[in-house]
């Protein structure tokens, strides 16, 4: 054996063409991975293309997929595909197809996409205001574990804004794309309080 062949080196694959290469095979989680590599880079027209394959793929046959992708991976590619629409990278800017994505995205409790759904009702971004659905998707947001000050700071001013008939009938709408855990928890505390009061009624009497 010549000492060529016993020293060649053979070089490491890159890792980002296995990436392409799986994506091109059609599995949507490296979909996925190819479009965020491609955004991270700057590469948008390659992102917003990848993103869109992924978010087919993902929703061609949403019954192969645990509750966990739906809720993460899923709507990760439909929020990162609204915001590509949303802002105009990759694509022309269509805030309404950025809407109903991030609808999706924010059905399936993904955070991003429920304040995103809010500040566009609130603000009237690409849809015609409303305060109340607005107020409802940031409040959910917050049930769900948003805690940014911008959110805080949104709702307050809302609050300031409606009576509160429409701010109950809000936060009633967000039970809606609250987490069951989210929504168990706030039941107990309810019944821990009227049990509370109950109790300190009947030792008043």
């Amino acid at each position: 054996m010549s000492d060529n062949i016993e020293n060649a080196r053979v070089e490491p694959r890159d890792p980002r063409l296995q990436i392409v290469s799986e994506a091109e095979q059609g599995s949507p989680f490296s979909q996925l991975a190819a479009a965020d590599m491609f955004y991270a880079r700057g590469t948008y027209e390659d992102a917003f293309y990848w993103y869109s394959i992924a978010v087919r793929s993902f929703t061609s046959n949403p019954n192969a997929f645990s509750a966990e992708v739906i809720k993460y991976e899923v709507s990760a590619a439909e929020y990162n595909l609204a915001t590509m629409f949303f802002n105009g990278l990759g694509t022309d800017s269509d805030k309404i197809q950025a809407f109903k994505l991030y609808a999706e995205a924010g059905r399936k409790r993904y955070l991003a996409a429920q304040v995103q759904l809010g500040m566009m009702y609130v603000y009237a971004e690409g849809i015609q205001q409303h305060y109340g659905l607005g107020y409802a998707w940031l409040y959910a947001a917050e049930l769900n574990g948003e805690n940014s000050k911008d959110v805080k700071k949104v709702l307050k001013m809302i609050e300031g804004k409606m009576d509160r008939k429409s701010l109950d009938n809000a936060r009633k709408m967000s039970e809606q794309w609250v987490d069951e855990a989210v929504l168990e928890k706030l039941a107990q505390r309810k019944k821990t309080r009227f049990s509370f009061i109950s109790n300190w009624f009947k030792k008043s009497a």
